[in-house]
């Protein structure tokens, strides 16, 4: 990706000048994780192996793993009940982190989750996607409040330094490359997003007349995802496709506000959104394709009604 952006943005104009557009891809059904209710997805890589949260029988929160058809889900918890996966590499690897005591953790391809540290100490943040390398990108605690950083096996290895970050900043996308992309707040705490190419200046990427925009993943194709809010304080998914310079907004079928996370390079995307019977997920697919299968009907008749509820950034 990093190649493609070096040579068709030089600046943030072109990101800001592009044009809006409607989704007119193809929204796909994710399956529930039996007996559950309010499932998001947030991260897809490209074997169509999705990860997520979900509120179980009992009212506690739990990640899940498993192909997006439902066929073979997988739960796991961080060890308390507010457990809350973000993003999934390649190999499996998942990054997230818990909501209820703030730490974030990675969770290896043979299950094994640990709190990510900083000098060996746990610190509070955010862990979201994951690159071929392994090699994820979030925030943390810092002597100055929260910054952007990227991690490995278990550990935050380096600050993003990013001069807009003066007054607040999460990263929330990476590509193979090294590439990153997040939000960082401007003097008025309005969150602006931005894409952050190794060598280059930090671009802006603020959906046309939003409120507020967030940059919540990329792929290695030149596309990024996120999610933006009108003036009317809803909020809806949006891609930005870097060639074409063109923005494309995103809702999903009978939605009330629709949250999108990551995407893989066939260009599937994970979102979330507010549906009648409480938060359920699709995969947005923007090319015919590669998108997934929605697996057997009967899977979502288990969804239990639950209240949907936007997820922070």
């Amino acid at each position: 990706m990093r190649k493609s952006l070096m040579l068709t943005v030089a600046a943030a104009s072109l990101l800001t000048a592009a044009s809006s557009a409607c989704g007119a891809g193809t929204w796909v059904p994710a399956n529930v994780p039996l007996g559950g209710s309010n499932f998001t997805m947030f991260g897809i890589n490209d074997k169509n192996v999705v990860t997520g949260d979900y509120t179980d029988s009992s009212g506690n929160i739990q990640g899940v793993i498993g192909p997006f058809d439902g066929s073979s889900y997988t739960s796991f918890t961080d060890g308390g009940t507010s457990t809350q996966p973000r993003g999934i590499g390649p190999t499996g690897i998942i990054t997230g982190f818990d909501t209820g005591t703030l730490y974030p953790w990675e969770r290896s391809t043979k299950g094994k989750l640990k709190n990510i540290t900083l000098d060996g100490n746990p610190v509070t943040g955010v862990a979201q996607q994951v690159n071929k390398s392994g090699v994820f990108v979030g925030d943390h605690a810092n002597a100055s409040g929260i910054g952007p950083a990227i991690g490995r096996k278990y550990r935050w290895t380096k600050v993003i330094k990013l001069k807009i970050c003066n007054t607040g900043c999460a990263g929330r996308a990476i590509d193979d490359a090294g590439d990153t992309g997040g939000y960082y707040s401007d003097n008025s705490g309005i969150q602006h997003g931005f894409v952050n190419i190794v060598g280059q200046k930090p671009i802006k990427v603020d959906y046309p007349n939003a409120h507020y925009t967030v940059v919540e993943g990329m792929n290695n194709k030149g596309t990024v995802s996120g999610q933006w809010e009108d003036v009317s304080g809803v909020i809806h998914g949006f891609i930005y496709n870097i060639n074409k310079k063109t923005y494309t907004s995103l809702d999903a079928p009978g939605a009330s506000f629709t949250q999108v996370w990551g995407l893989n390079d066939a260009g599937v995307v994970a979102a979330s959104a507010a549906e009648p019977s409480g938060t359920e997920s699709f995969a947005y697919c923007m090319h015919s394709a590669g998108c997934p299968s929605a697996g057997a009907a009967v899977e979502r008749q288990h969804r239990r009604p639950g209240k949907a509820v936007p997820q922070s950034n």
